[in-house]
């Protein structure tokens, strides 16, 4: 099967409540599994004391549905993942606790019952398997899809949505605004940290006015003056505020010791290439495009 296909078939194995009927566990050592199943951060992890085992969701951005989606329709399957973890787990009182996302557990259940290689089957040898992506479309609720690394953004996306893109948010909260032209033929690599969300943002939408939602929602992370930025976008016309945004934007990342404020810095300034003549709009006191915001981009 290609590589970059979206992979529905394989989303029941991982969200439905039968998705761990099939063979025994594979009997093998689950940190060394993990491991020629590609997962090495998790395995390296799984090597370290642990006091207890933190659920985590939200894959680094308010916006993201991919483990809400997976504790609602899969929890026999987490259940599995925590009860291979507690086989493993070195405990102590002293230690921290080990946080894994709800889509981690239901992987390494799914990798102690089929083995590494099935794991392998899909994706590439630097991000094997396939992943959970919350994919918003401007309209109705999120839709949490099952892919692989290099999918093209295009084919995550419904024909009318993809027609009907002004631009595309790679990354949600955390990532950056390509053109529509740009996002569809371009491949779906999210890196490092970044959440695994894509939205799309219909034409006749203003793309100023859902920059400064996202910053909004980004601020009370970030220890840079994103919340200023926010307040600075709500009157580009104000003395002074359009030259701040764009010094910023360029300028933070030099500035400030935060991961969080350099994303939202770069989310800006992917917003300024993107948009510009919204920029210039708003900032001689007008909007050519509809502010409401855009359906589906709140936080999970």
């Amino acid at each position: 099967m290609s590589t970059t296909a979206v992979h529905r078939l394989t989303l029941p194995r991982l969200l439905a409540q039968d998705a761990v009927q099939g063979p025994p566990p594979v009997p093998a050592d689950l940190r060394g599994l993990l491991g020629d199943a590609g997962l090495t951060e998790l395995a390296a992890e799984l090597g370290r004391p642990a006091s207890r085992v933190l659920v985590i969701s939200g894959d680094g951005d308010p916006t993201c549905h991919n483990n809400e989606t997976v504790l609602r329709r899969a929890p026999r399957l987490v259940e599995e993942g925590l009860g291979h973890l507690d086989t493993v787990l070195r405990r102590s009182s002293s230690a921290r606790p080990l946080a894994v996302s709800a889509e981690a557990l239901g992987q390494i259940a799914l990798i102690a019952r089929y083995g590494a290689a099935w794991f392998r089957a899909i994706g590439t040898p630097e991000a094997p398997g396939s992943v959970l992506c919350t994919v918003h479309t401007g309209s109705g609720l999120p839709q949490v899809v099952e892919t692989a690394v290099g999918t093209p953004v295009r084919a995550l996306l419904r024909g009318e949505d993809a027609r009907a893109a002004r631009a595309v948010l790679l990354g949600g909260v955390t990532g950056v605004w390509l053109p529509a032209h740009r996002a569809l033929e371009a491949r779906w690599e999210p890196q490092g940290e970044g959440a695994r969300v894509i939205a799309v943002l219909p034409a006749g939408h203003c793309g100023v006015a859902e920059t400064n939602r996202l910053l909004r929602l980004a601020a009370p992370r970030c220890r840079g003056r994103v919340a200023q930025m926010a307040a600075a976008l709500d009157d580009l016309s104000a003395p002074g505020a359009f030259d701040a945004v764009v010094r910023w934007s360029t300028q933070s990342a030099v500035r400030v010791d935060d991961a969080a404020t350099h994303a939202a810095a770069r989310l800006l300034l992917s917003a300024l290439a993107t948009f510009p003549e919204e920029f210039e709009a708003h900032a001689a006191g007008r909007c050519t495009a509809r502010t409401e915001p855009m359906t589906g981009i709140e936080p999970a």
